[in-house]
């Protein structure tokens, strides 16, 4: 896939939050978790016909029940996001979910995508040399005398 992406997978899951690729099959029985998801490819940089630099843009989401836990854990997922992916990505959204009852903080983020590289330009063809034109009998170079040469 990507390797910025991967990387940011690998540095995420050495926290203490517990995340999932694309989501859970069911809602974890902690007090937080997280989710990342590649969301969509970002228009992409071409040249002479081929991707050059392709963008993933993403997002990075964390719920937990506790408030107080709240500063920790922007410090926690900023720090691996800076980490990874320098400054290509900001705090999306803060919310609360009633029906759960767990806040939600939400990343955007893009980091740049594996491109297959451009393959190499075909070498310009040798250009054909163009034959001189045939001359027209009798006036080939040498062969016509003129008068006064010994030619009469």
């Amino acid at each position: 896939m990507n390797s910025e992406y991967n990387a940011l997978k690998l540095a995420l899951s050495s926290t203490t939050i517990p995340f999932a690729e694309y989501g859970w099959d069911t809602r974890p029985e902690v007090d937080t978790y997280g989710v990342i998801a590649p969301d969509f490819e970002a228009p992409a940089f071409n040249a002479d016909g081929t991707k050059t630099d392709r963008i993933l843009e993403g997002s990075c989401d964390v719920f937990f029940r506790n408030i107080a836990d709240r500063e920790d854990i922007v410090e926690t997922v900023e720090g691996k996001l800076a980490e990874t992916l320098g400054n290509s990505w900001e705090l999306n959204s803060t919310q609360y979910e009633h029906e759960t009852g767990l806040f939600h903080l939400e990343w955007a983020f893009q980091c740049m995508n594996d491109a297959t590289p451009a393959p190499e330009p075909e070498p310009e063809p040798e250009p054909t040399p163009v034959p001189d034109p045939e001359p027209e009998p009798g006036t080939e170079t040498g062969t016509e005398t003129e008068p006064g040469n010994g030619g009469e």
